[in-house]
Order: structure tokens, then C-alpha cells, then sequence
């Protein structure tokens, strides 16, 4: 026992001699409690102002504090660097300055260093952290357009930005989510942030006009602080061009089998349906007379005769019908209209007496096998000929898989590149025909395997293909309810691993058995890459969750329900719009009407009554003298008058 204090007076006598601390308390035999040491640097520079403390400063700054210092030596040249810790980089770097001077502070956190030049030419050192706090204030979301007009098969990206004086990060929603969603771009400064209104191709379905409530917080906590703003997003309908499959040469014999062309044209179109509906019109156009007709659902039927040997070039086309409802904007949307939408497709038909099989007559590469790696493009080129007057079709595959269709073309190439990690035993099969008869050519590819670099990751705000590749944007629509994870899992709802994974994290929240609970959500990924293995990971679909019998917007908690989620607790989303400093109502401790408080806007100084009275005396004095003035001329413009003859 005596050893223990013994030792303890002497590190207290150490520490003495270093400078200055502050002791709460020892631990030791005996003696427990916690120790609070602060260990001054020795240097001959003295700190005045700032010191280590906290200093309080109203919201938007700047933060300004005096520089008082001195040293116990002549100092010929002064500097300061001050580095702020929130920020994690130096604001001012060696700035030359003269003692009791001022400098301005970064909030939270700074790191002043003190330099004084010795008489000697060699410098003195001395640092001081203090803290600037101020009340955490409201973001504010900059403009957004009332509204906003996107057409039907395009993406939506409609930029807007948000600020806040504290310099927090910001996270943005929109309610109703799907098909719009918010996405972060980044900082534009350390104040001021960038987010977009995103959408993937927007469908028919999505046409019409929907009010959305655009929203930015900071997550101070759950019930401070938030902005919001409403915006009518309309997506204007197009009338979409209708889409026939294309038909490919045809070859009819003048007797025997198939001496008879029987074909109905496959169309589909968005408005008007599939060409079997018979809403659509079709026309048919041939390269010298006409040998049949096209019905209005497509079909065409046509059995030669001998004096029709030979190939024939024939154009169908079909047209749909124009939009019923047009949207003023639609102009917007050009060069889609409102009005009909064509779509052709060129074919051949041979008729013929004797059918001979078309021919290949070049081709590369030459070799049958042949090895590449997967990140180099394996080329092919062909040449054919068919000795009956047709342009037959070539079609490309790749391990039975259709990849290209040529048709009207005596000649035709195909690239393919298989891409990194792609790997094996491959073939690549060319098929030429003239309707009936075909020939083939395969080269069998071995590809070696060359590893995909790693992905760079970038802002969630970008899209699109890195590199040649599809990269993922993800979007995901609202939390559905919160469920019970106890019952979930006892009538089956939810597996024995999740039901231990979610529990853990109840347990860490302090939710017990009655209020611990799981929800769900649908993710997509708007640019549609459909990728076998994800190049930006999906968000999670799942998790944990204050479970709330029957939720509401009185229940004290931030959940979901009512087809949505709230902003904030019991605000926003399904509930009444949550207050913020554009609301014009005095609310949430603002200390007038969006002005002070938590809102980043001062409120204007009242003048006293005081002021004001005098204010009006000294107005009321100026005409009285005014009026004192007039009524003095017009006198002496009288009396004047009067003396005249």
C-alpha cells in the first residue's frame, strides 16, 4: 500500500514538473476513479487568447477571436498555422501576423501553432486547441423548379443543390418515391452540396402529373433539422413508333411444296397493341408489279405463278395512330410527336423453279480453331452469293445464341469481344439463307481468361458504363411496415439466420421482444445492366426496425406506414409536413417567423418603442417647419403684392 502511493506521488511530481494537468482521480490499491491529464508544451511563447477552452458564437459566423501573445525573448517575425480538425485540413498555413491581433476560427474543433523567430534566426513553437460551438441550424434546400417536365422513354436528371451553415453532411429524399428517386453528387464547398432527381426509362405507366415532396436533412438528430419543397413532376406521353419484326429473304417454288408465301407481320406497338388487333394500317410496295396484297392485321398470302420467276424486292410498312390526348408541351419532347409513327422492313422473295442452296465464297479468319484472349476482339468477315438472283440473310451466333441478322448484303462482318474473366471453349456460327435452303460456317475459339481489374468507385451520383462496362445506379422505393420479428419468424416469414442477425441488433438498440422488429424494400437498378455479377453493390432490402403495433403520426416513433415513411418522427411522408425554416410559421424554438433558432437566417432587429417615437417627433418637427416656411414666403409675397400700384 505504501509502495502504491509512494509511486503515485512521484508520477504526480513528474507530471508537475512538465506543466500543467488536471487530476480527478487515482487508480490503486484503494483508490479507483478515473485520470484526466493535459500536458503543457514548454516553449518561451505565451498564449493569451485564444485558449484551450470553448467558445460560443452565434450561427454563420465568422468566428472571430483575439490573437493576444508574447514571448520571453524578442521575437523579430510572427506566424500561425491553424488547422481544423472538423475540416481535416490547415485553413491558414506560416501567415505572418503582429501580436494582439484577431483570427478567424473554424467551427469545432482548431489546432492554433504559434511561431516567434528567436534572435538566433531559429523559431519557438507553441500550439492550443480550442473548440468553437455553435447551435446546429437548419440545411436549406436551394431552387427547385414548381415544375418539372420529363417525356415518356427518357431518364429524368434534374439537378439541385442544398447548403448548410454548419457544414454537415446532408442526405435528400422524395416522397412518393418510384419511379423518382434523389441521388448525392457531391460538395460543391464545404457548405453547400449537390444531389439530382434521377429516374430510370420512365413507361407509360408513369405518365401524368404527381406532386413530390423534395427533402434534405442533416440527421442531427430525429427531430431536427430539415428542409422541404414541393414540385409537380409531369411526364408527358409520346406516341411511340410501332415495331415490326423483320421478315428476312423468302423463296416460293411455282408447283409442289411450299409454292405458296403465307406470312403475317409481327408488330408491336405501346399504344395500338400486336398487328393481330387490326389497329394498325399497313401498305405494301414491290420493285416492279404488284403480285398480292397486305390485310389491315398484317397477313399476306400469295401463291406465284410461272410468269413471276424471278426475285422480287418488296417494302412493307406499317403505321399507327396518332395520340388522342396531346399534353401543350409536347414539343418538349421532339422529335417524338403526337401524331402517326411508321416503321418498314425490306425483304425479298424468289420465286423459282429449281431452288439452288446459297453459297459462301470468302471468309476470315481461314483457321477453324484459333485461341484469344477475352479482353482482344475476335473479328469475322464473309462473302456470299446465291446462284438464283437472291441476297440471302446471314445470321451470326455464338454458342447457339443469335447476336446478329444482315439481310439485302453480299458481303457482312461480325466483332465480338468476350471481355475480361470470360473464359472457355467457345463457337461463333455463321448461317446463309435464302428462306429455304441454308449453308454454314463455325470456327471453335478457345478463350483464355484475362482478370478483371478492380472497379474504381465513384460518387453515388454517377451512371452509366465505366470503361466500356455497364455500372450500377441503384434506387429503392420506401420502407414497407414495420413487422414483429418474433411472430415473423415463428409462422415461417423470416429464417433462423436473419431471426438471430436482426435480434443481435435489437438487442444493441435496446429494442426487447415486443418492439423488435424487421422491415423490406425493393431495390432496382435504373441503368439496367443486368449484370450476372454486380459492379456497385445493391443496397440492403432488409433490416432491423422499432416495431409499433399499430403506427401512426402520434406514436412517438419514425416508421413507416400509410404507403410511406416518415421525414421525421411523426412528420413528413404520410404525416403533416414536418417543420422547417420555409414554412412561414414561427415553430421548432425559431425565434420569429423562419428566423433564428435553429434556421441559419437572423431575424432583423426590432427598433425599440423608444426609437420609434422619436423617430416620428423628429418627422413631425420637419413638416411643422416646412409648413412654417410656405406660410412665411406666401406672407412676404403678400405684403409685397400690396405695395405695388
Amino acid at each position: 500500500m505504501i509502495y502504491c502511493i509512494a509511486m503515485a506521488l512521484t508520477i504526480f511530481i513528474f507530471l508537475f514538473a512538465l506543466g500543467d494537468f488536471s487530476l480527478k482521480n487515482i487508480t490503486g490499491r484503494g483508490i479507483s476513479g478515473d485520470i484526466d491529464i493535459y500536458i503543457e508544451e514548454v516553449s518561451d511563447i505565451i498564449i493569451y487568447s485564444p485558449l484551450n477552452t470553448t467558445y460560443d458564437f452565434e450561427i454563420g459566423g465568422p468566428y472571430t477571436l483575439d490573437l493576444n501573445v508574447s514571448a520571453l525573448f524578442e521575437a523579430s517575425e510572427w506566424k500561425y498555422s491553424l488547422y481544423s480538425i472538423f475540416n481535416d485540413q490547415y485553413v491558414y498555413s506560416n501567415v505572418s501576423f503582429t501580436p494582439n491581433d484577431s483570427i478567424n476560427a473554424e467551427r469545432e474543433g482548431n489546432i492554433l501553432t504559434i511561431s516567434a523567430k528567436r534572435p538566433d534566426e531559429s523559431w519557438d513553437f507553441k500550439s492550443v486547441v480550442f473548440t468553437i460551438n455553435i447551435p446546429n441550424s437548419a440545411p436549406v434546400l436551394g431552387y427547385i423548379d414548381e415544375q418539372i417536365f420529363v417525356c415518356e422513354g427518357e431518364k429524368l436528371t434534374n439537378p439541385f443543390n442544398a447548403s448548410d451553415a454548419d457544414g454537415d453532411d446532408l442526405t435528400s429524399d422524395i416522397s412518393p418515391r418510384n419511379p423518382f428517386y434523389t441521388s448525392y453528387l457531391g460538395r460543391k464547398s464545404q457548405t453547400v452540396h449537390l444531389f439530382s432527381i434521377i429516374s430510370g426509362i420512365l413507361r407509360k405507366s408513369h405518365i401524368g402529373t404527381k406532386t413530390h415532396t423534395i427533402s434534405v436533412r442533416d440527421n442531427y438528430n430525429s427531430t431536427c433539422c430539415v428542409d422541404t419543397k414541393e414540385t409537380n413532376i409531369t411526364v408527358i406521353e409520346i406516341n411511340n413508333p410501332p415495331v415490326m419484326q423483320e421478315i428476312g429473304a423468302q423463296t416460293v417454288w411455282t408447283r409442289g411444296e411450299n409454292s405458296t408465301f403465307y406470312h403475317q407481320a409481327i408488330v408491336s406497338d405501346t399504344e395500338d397493341g400486336s398487328s393481330s388487333d387490326g389497329e394498325m394500317t399497313f401498305n405494301l410496295s414491290f420493285s416492279g408489279s404488284n403480285l398480292f396484297n397486305i390485310s389491315n392485321t398484317g397477313i399476306m398470302n400469295y401463291t406465284p405463278k410461272l410468269a413471276d420467276v424471278g426475285v422480287h424486292n418488296i417494302s412493307v410498312c406499317v403505321t399507327d395512330n396518332p395520340l388522342e390526348s396531346v399534353h401543350p408541351n409536347i414539343s418538349l419532347c421532339s422529335p417524338r410527336k403526337a401524331s402517326s409513327e411508321s416503321d418498314c422492313d425490306n425483304f425479298s422473295i424468289t420465286v423459282t423453279t429449281e431452288n439452288r442452296p446459297p453459297q459462301i465464297l470468302n471468309y476470315t479468319p481461314y483457321e477453324d480453331n484459333f485461341t484469344i484472349k477475352g479482353t482482344s476482339i475476335a473479328g469475322f468477315t464473309i462473302e456470299v452469293y446465291d446462284p438464283d438472283g437472291t441476297i440471302p440473310d446471314v445470321d451470326w451466333y455464338i454458342d447457339d445464341e443469335l447476336k446478329k441478322h444482315t439481310e439485302s448484303n453480299l458481303s457482312d462482318e461480325f466483332n465480338y469481344l468476350f471481355g475480361c474473366n470470360a473464359w472457355g471453349l467457345h463457337n461463333i456460327t455463321t448461317i446463309v439463307t435464302d428462306g429455304l435452303l441454308n449453308v454454314t460456317r463455325t470456327w471453335n475459339i478457345t478463350v483464355q481468361l484475362v482478370v478483371c481489374p478492380p472497379v474504381e468507385k465513384k460518387p453515388s451520383g454517377g451512371g452509366g458504363g465505366v470503361g466500356g462496362y455497364c455500372t450500377e445506379k441503384w434506387a429503392c422505393d420506401d420502407w414497407q411496415v414495420c413487422q414483429n420479428l418474433k411472430k415473423s419468424f415463428n409462422i415461417g416469414l423470416v429464417s433462423q439466420k436473419d431471426y438471430f442477425y436482426f435480434n443481435e441488433i435489437c438487442l444493441q438498440k435496446t429494442f426487447d421482444e415486443s418492439t423488435c422488429g424487421f422491415q423490406i424494400r425493393n431495390c432496382y437498378d435504373l441503368n439496367e445492366c443486368n449484370n450476372s455479377v454486380f459492379r456497385e453493390e445493391k443496397p440492403s432490402e432488409m433490416q432491423a426496425c422499432h416495431f409499433v403495433e399499430s403506427p401512426g403520426c402520434s406514436d412517438g416513433v419514425k416508421n413507416c406506414h400509410s404507403g410511406g415513411c416518415e421525414l421525421m418522427i411523426d412528420c413528413g411522408g404520410p404525416c403533416p409536413p414536418c417543420p422547417t425554416c420555409s414554412d412561414d410559421i414561427q415553430n421548432q424554438g425559431e425565434e420569429g417567423i423562419d428566423c433564428g433558432g435553429p434556421c441559419p437566417f437572423p431575424c432583423e432587429k426590432e427598433i425599440p418603442l423608444g426609437k420609434n417615437w422619436l423617430f416620428l417627433l423628429l418627422i413631425l418637427l420637419l413638416i411643422l417647419i416646412i409648413i412654417f416656411i410656405i406660410y412665411r414666403i406666401r406672407k412676404i409675397l403678400r405684403d409685397m403684392n400690396k405695395g405695388k400700384p
